[in-house]
């Protein structure tokens, strides 16, 4: 089934046209990072789907028009502000029982549990938006749409979270809009926009062995998968690698 079913999109600033009869499907519990250069329309379209911006087309989650289980995390870290306690922050947006349980397993999951009764204003940048996943996921969204949370973090923190995440998605369907190449090698999907359209889409392996592309577009490759592309011209590998601790017990194994 598609989560997410974007149909002749059409959206401008003024007479600045941004998207121009734009399609995406992205299928269930599939995680999809969307690249592209800034003032590609990465910002603009989280929030057309959010319904924060009028546009023409048609936008459909799970087949219906209505926004259902979709959990947003929105570039500008200034709507997050809040004096609350993080615990509190948390427990504002769980329904049901076992709450503290709930924000203890989140919390251990992603490094926080020590800031629970920290007021979420006194944290670092790093902190907070650890919080504000955890929050996103705590409320077990069926989509979660996320807009450049990574961007700045500890390159080695990014690459821990984006493999927790991806591990604890658990059938969610996740779409991470990002500027950041290396985001992609976690995801299932990569899709490439720009002008207004889609500009190349498909499995990671599929994307990423169009060097062409990345040339032509003034894209540089993941670290991982432009060092294994170089190997294999020389014959020390027969494949491409997304995952550089593989691509290094495969060298010396």
């Amino acid at each position: 089934m598609q989560a997410i079913d974007i149909k002749k999109l059409n959206f401008n600033y003024g007479k600045i046209k941004v998207f121009d009869n734009f399609n995406l499907t992205i299928s269930e519990g599939c995680f999809v990072t969307i690249l592209g250069k800034n003032g590609s329309g990465k910002t603009t379209l989280v929030n057309i789907l959010a319904k924060r911006l009028n546009f023409k087309g048609e936008i459909l989650f799970f087949g219906d028009s209505l926004n259902k289980k979709i959990a947003f995390i929105f570039d500008d870290m200034d709507e997050y502000e809040t004096s609350d306690k993080v615990i509190d922050v948390l427990a504002g947006v769980i329904k049901g029982k076992n709450k503290k349980e709930k924000i203890i397993d989140v919390a251990l999951e992603f490094g926080f549990l020590d800031f629970l009764n920290d007021d979420f204003n006194s944290l670092p940048l790093e902190k907070k938006k650890l919080i504000i996943l955890g929050k996103a996921l705590i409320q077990k969204p069926k989509i979660l749409i996320i807009d450049n949370l990574f961007e700045d973090m500890d390159k080695d923190l990014k690459g821990i979270i984006l493999k927790k995440l991806k591990k604890y998605m658990k059938g969610m369907t996740i779409v991470n809009f990002s500027n950041d190449v290396e985001e992609a090698l976690f995801s299932d999907m990569v899709v490439i926009i720009g002008d207004g359209k889609i500009l190349l889409k498909g499995s990671k392996r599929k994307v990423f062995e169009n060097e062409t592309f990345f040339e032509s577009y003034d894209l540089e490759l993941p670290f991982v998968v432009n060092l294994s592309n170089k190997l294999k011209f020389y014959d020390l590998v027969d494949k491409v690698y997304f995952d550089e601790a593989k691509l290094v017990d495969d060298l010396w194994g």
